[in-house]
């Protein structure tokens, strides 16, 4: 298949194809730099919530400090799934292995459904409900995946556990 076929335009040149790959190259690394930005403004927060409600032995403010990790953690995993949908975009348009517009950087197009010809609008309908109620749910809740990955579990699941040590501290001091 031939990079021309794969921009779906007959006169596109190799620098429209080589421009959508840096485009689509661009948001990945944006994005992987929002995910460091995250982590890195959560450190402040959980040492002084932790640290405060260690030495005040406060219940409410360590509670605060695991909401924070949780907060942290749902918007960083957002991250982390937004990169890895450009990142399948990113190989649908070097591989050529599905219709992408020419310099589209939606990756909605990889995963899209392509319907037979003679399929009736109606049917296009039942999907698009069925696909809608999906991709809510994957907005919402997130992958599995994402959430296992080795730089959302390990380092967000850490600052929980010390969260809990935190609280269990505070409940057992009495305030």
């Amino acid at each position: 298949m031939s990079k021309n076929k794969i921009l779906g335009n007959k006169s596109a040149d190799d620098s429209a194809y080589l421009k959508h790959l840096e485009f689509i190259q661009a948001i990945v690394a944006r994005m992987a730099q929002s995910s460091v930005q995250t982590k890195s403004l959560l450190l402040p927060v959980v040492v002084a919530t932790y640290g405060y409600a260690l030495t005040q032995k406060s219940v409410s403010v360590s509670l605060l400090g695991i909401a924070a990790v949780l907060l942290f953690g749902y918007i960083d995993a957002s991250y982390l799934r937004q990169e890895q949908a450009y990142r399948r975009l990113y190989n649908a348009v070097i591989e050529g292995t599905k219709e992408i517009p020419l310099l589209s950087l939606n990756p909605c197009c990889v995963d899209k459904v392509v319907f037979p010809e003679d399929t009736e609008l109606v049917c296009e309908e039942k999907f698009f409900w069925k696909k809608s109620c999906e991709v809510i749910k994957e907005w919402v809740f997130l992958d599995p995946k994402v959430w296992l990955s080795w730089s959302i579990f390990p380092f967000y699941f850490g600052f929980f556990m010390v969260g809990c040590a935190v609280l269990c501290h505070a409940l057992m001091s009495g305030r």
